[in-house]
C-alpha cells in the first residue's frame, strides 16, 4: 500500500464521485477506479457500493478506514515538513565548545538567542573547554561548532573565522603600586613578573595575551605558567605577578585582583568560530552562514 492509495481513497470517499474525484487528483476516471480496486484487493474488502456508475457510498469498512487514512496521510504530511525544515536547518541539535572569555562576553548567549529567534526549533548543547581540547573534539565529533582563540593556523580539516575582538586589559593585585594608576604604559611593565597560561595554550597563537603588549616586541618576565585563565587571575590576586587578559575577564570579581588599561595597545584579543570543513550536518551549516553574516554586519 503507498500513500498515493489513501489520497486517491480519501478523494472518492469525500466526493462521492470517480468523475469528480479523477478531476481533482488531475487523473483519469479508469485509473482511479482501477487503483481503489487494488486497494480494495489488497486489503480484502470493499470499501464502496456504487450507486450509479461513477456515484459510490462509503461501506461501515470504508468509513473506519477513512479515519486510518486521514491519520497516516496527516502523519505523512508532518513527517514531510519535519524532514524539510531540517534540510533547511531549522530543527536539530548543536554542540558548542567555548572558551570562558566567549562565555564572559556574553558572546555565546547572544548568538544562541538570536539564532534561535530565527530557528525555534534547534537546541544548543554547550561545553565549556580550552582551545586546544576544542580543536581535538571537533575533529573526533563530539563538538560541532567551536569559539576558540584565533590561531595562527587552523589544524587540518577545520577552518573558521574572527566573530568577536575585544582589547586586552592588565591584571594586577590590588595593592601593586601601578594599581593606582587609570592607564599603564607598557614600557613600565619590562621588568614586571607575569604569570602566564601553559605553554600549549600559546604556541600557535602568536605568543598568547602577553605578547600583545611587549613594548617593543620585547619579551617579559613570566615567572609561573598554569593550565588554565582562572588560575592566572588567582595567582595574580595572590601577588605572584601581573597577566594580561581580555576585557569580559575584567566582568569576573576576586578580592585582591584590579585591572587597567594598557595605553597604546592596538592589538585586541580575537576570538573565531570554527568548524569542520567537510561539515554535512543542514543545522550546523545554517549556524555558521548566520555566525558569518553577523560578523559582516557588525564590520560594516
Amino acid at each position: 500500500m503507498e500513500l498515493r492509495h489513501l489520497r486517491y481513497f480519501a478523494a472518492v470517499a469525500e466526493e462521492l464521485h470517480f468523475g469528480r474525484a479523477a478531476a481533482r487528483l488531475n487523473i483519469a476516471a479508469p485509473t482511479l477506479s482501477h487503483q481503489i480496486g487494488a486497494l480494495e484487493t489488497q486489503l480484502g474488502a470493499q470499501l464502496f457500493t456504487r450507486r450509479t456508475k461513477s456515484a459510490v457510498a462509503l461501506t461501515q469498512l470504508g468509513t473506519r478506514f477513512l479515519v486510518e487514512a486521514y491519520a497516516t496521510l496527516k502523519q505523512a504530511a508532518h513527517a514531510e515538513l519535519i524532514g524539510q525544515r531540517a534540510a533547511r536547518g531549522d530543527l536539530g541539535t548543536i554542540a558548542i565548545g567555548y572558551m570562558f572569555s566567549a562565555g564572559c562576553s556574553g558572546l555565546i548567549s547572544s548568538v544562541v538567542m538570536e539564532f534561535r529567534k530565527k530557528h525555534p526549533g534547534v537546541t544548543a548543547q554547550l561545553r565549556r573547554t580550552l582551545t586546544i581540547e576544542q580543536f581535538k573534539a571537533l575533529t573526533e565529533g563530539s563538538v560541532d561548532v567551536g569559539f576558540t582563540m584565533l590561531p595562527q593556523r587552523f589544524p587540518a580539516g577545520l577552518a573558521g573565522f574572527v566573530v568577536d575582538a575585544q582589547p586586552f586589559w592588565l591584571a594586577l593585585p590590588a595593592k601593586h603600586a601601578l594599581a593606582a594608576r587609570k592607564q599603564i604604559p607598557p614600557a613600565m611593565l619590562i621588568d614586571e613578573p607575569f604569570v602566564a597560561v601553559s605553554l600549549e595554550m600559546e604556541i600557535g597563537f602568536g605568543g598568547g595575551n602577553i605578547a600583545a603588549i611587549s613594548p617593543l616586541e620585547m619579551p617579559l618576565n613570566i615567572v609561573e605558567r598554569v593550565p588554565d585563565i582562572f588560575s592566572v587571575m588567582t595567582l595574580v590576586a595572590a601577588g605572584v605577578g601581573l597577566s594580561v587578559v581580555s576585557e569580559p575577564l575584567t566582568n569576573i570579581k576576586m578580592p585582591g585582583l584590579v585591572f587597567r588599561k594598557v595605553a597604546g595597545v592596538t592589538r585586541k584579543a580575537e576570538t573565531s568560530v570554527v568548524y569542520r570543513t567537510n561539515e554535512s550536518s543542514p543545522v550546523v551549516r545554517a549556524f555558521i552562514d548566520f555566525l558569518r553574516t553577523r560578523s559582516r554586519a557588525q564590520k560594516n
